[in-house]
């Protein structure tokens, strides 16, 4: 390392400098911010002086209504298909998919349909087919067949819940 004469040099000649046309900076010329030490001090959040960011429900990740450009109507969230055989694992799994993407309103039907003169209630409607359609895209051929006419995700999620869950029965019986 050289010295220069600022920090004590040991060499009589000068480091050259950086040359006009690079983008990289020296390192002797970078400014070090200064950090002030720790206090026992609350810290404010950073954004505390700042209004909130207010964006439209539909283009919120945060928000129920907000779908990514991920998330189409033909995307199978399961495999293997719901069967007569595999509704818990396949519900589980099926949850979770839908979960990750904040959609589980709509499966449950704890969000109701806003009035049709609501702004939302297109985003809604918009919402509640793709969770539709995602249901559709999991499911057999047969069992499509019979919930396809359904008007809701919600109502399409309980007729394959009482029809394909039984609870714990035939877990008890395997015991």
């Amino acid at each position: 390392m050289v010295r220069t004469r600022a920090t004590g040099s040991r060499h009589s000649h000068r480091t050259p400098p950086p040359h006009p046309s690079s983008s990289v900076p020296d390192a002797l010329s970078i400014e070090m911010p200064i950090v002030p030490p720790a206090t026992n001090h609350p810290r404010k959040p950073l954004l505390q002086n700042h209004p909130p960011v207010h964006r439209p429900a539909h283009e919120d990740n945060s928000n129920l209504y907000y779908l990514s450009s991920g998330d189409h109507p033909g995307l199978i969230l399961v495999t293997p298909p719901l069967s007569d055989h595999n509704f818990q694992p396949w519900r589980r799994d099926f949850e979770l998919s839908v979960g990750a993407r904040n959609k589980t309103a709509f499966l449950k039907g704890t969000l109701p349909s806003p009035p049709e003169i609501d702004p939302l209630h297109n985003h809604w409607t918009r919402c509640n087919q793709m969770v539709m359609s995602w249901i559709l895209h999991s499911v057999t051929s047969v069992i499509k067949s019979s919930i396809m006419f359904l008007d809701t995700a919600a109502e399409m999620w309980t007729e394959l819940h009482s029809r394909f869950d039984q609870g714990n029965g035939p877990r008890i019986f395997e015991l």
